[in-house]
């Protein structure tokens, strides 16, 4: 593997942790949101809150896998293009 593919690899890695780490931020934040909420309606309805372990992991978790669907489909992409452009360049050389 040449140095051009795999500093453009190597790119692709760090595209997709960021866009990992952006999407799973909003998420959790809008879980957060949607656990402290549902927080609220169970009290006013005088039913047990929930505990952070029942309530607001499975929404982090849930979170976590969404966000990792976009790394793996950028990772996918990133790689194919970059092996397709490497192979491109070989044929004519």
């Amino acid at each position: 593997m040449t140095r051009p593919v795999k500093l453009a690899l190597g790119l692709w890695l760090v595209l997709a942790l960021v866009v990992f780490n952006v999407t799973f931020d909003w998420q959790a934040r809008l879980a957060g949101f949607a656990f402290i909420q549902s927080q609220h309606a169970l009290r006013a309805q005088g039913q047990p809150v929930a505990t952070i372990e029942d309530g607001f992991r499975p929404l982090v978790r849930d979170a976590a896998g969404r966000s990792s669907i976009w790394l793996l489909l950028i990772l996918a992409g990133g790689t194919g293009a970059t092996a397709l452009a490497a192979r491109r360049i070989r044929l004519h050389d």
